[in-house]
């Protein structure tokens, strides 16, 4: 039987409310699971594959997460790779995106070092490269001071992220489609985070606030989250996040390659049965 290890925060024991589905879908398949924190402790190359699932602290120490995904990688298989990791647990890989041709929220990027630009939109959001959870993201209208905001962000190291407030997520609401194993799962709606202009947060609360629910899967939207997981790097699963441009087309906000959660208690038995199957394959493979 093929030993799976799903990885949670470093203190975490669950997998909130995608745990019941998801075990149930590697049980069916004859997987046995283990959910485990991500960092020192159990023997990870006793794992057949190790799948990150609820690694969301890594934004307090990415680069101590990155250290135990290499020591991982170099001992059994890791989900999503390490290149993976790397790459999406920064979100300058838009950029790398945005260069193979998928248009993404425009973007201002201000790294340490640089001189504050001027902002041209009426109301936009400044976040860092390096946040889940509308961390450090907040919300300002035009002339508002940005300067000690920004200095926040370089001071770790991340990149100042400037966008324009899409004004589709007011109307619409963000979209995620999921893709396990190259197929797509389901979707979901997210209400907007940033409702208001408030200052940016240190913790990760602002997303406990979130309205999600189910939502059918778009075929244009559908197709336009295969483009982007076809311009990035191989990927096991991820999450497309989406709004609609000016245009009424979809434009990538990001793409989740490290620990989307899956919310499968919006969607059919048959999405978590897919993440499973996907898995399973991978093993093979």
């Amino acid at each position: 039987m093929a030993r799976v290890a799903l990885v949670v925060n470093r203190d975490a024991t669950d997998l909130h409310n995608d745990g019941p589905p998801l075990l149930d879908a590697f049980e069916r398949l004859g997987i046995d699971t283990d959910i485990v924190g991500w960092g020192s402790g159990p023997d990870w190359a006793g794992f057949d594959g190790v799948v990150i699932r609820n690694s969301w602290d890594y934004i307090f120490d990415r680069d101590a997460f990155l250290d135990w995904a290499g020591e991982v990688a170099a001992v059994t298989r890791l989900a999503n790779s390490l290149e993976v990791l790397r790459w999406n647990t920064d979100k300058r890989y838009l950029r790398d995106l945005e260069a193979s041709g998928v248009p993404i929220v425009p973007t201002v990027w201000i790294e340490p070092g640089d001189d504050l630009p001027g902002v041209v939109w009426d109301e936009f959001v400044v976040k860092p490269s390096v946040s889940a959870g509308a961390r450090f993201s907040a919300r300002y209208s035009r002339g508002a001071e940005i300067s000690g905001h920004v200095r926040q962000i370089n001071a770790g190291g991340a990149a100042a992220m400037v966008q324009p407030y899409v004004g589709s997520i007011e109307d619409v609401g963000e979209r995620g489609t999921y893709v396990f194993g190259g197929r797509v799962s389901h979707a979901i709606a997210k209400a907007a985070v940033l409702s208001s202009v408030r200052a940016p947060m240190e913790d990760l609360s602002a997303s406990s606030h979130q309205l999600v629910s189910g939502t059918t899967v778009e075929p244009r939207v559908s197709d336009f989250a295969l483009q982007v997981v076809e311009s990035a790097p191989p990927l096991l699963y991820c999450r497309v996040d989406t709004v609609m441009g000016d245009d009424g087309e979809p434009i990538l906000m990001e793409l989740e390659a490290t620990e989307p959660f899956l919310f499968l208690e919006h969607a059919t038995s048959a999405a978590a049965d897919l993440f499973a199957a996907s898995v399973r394959d991978w093993l093979a493979s």
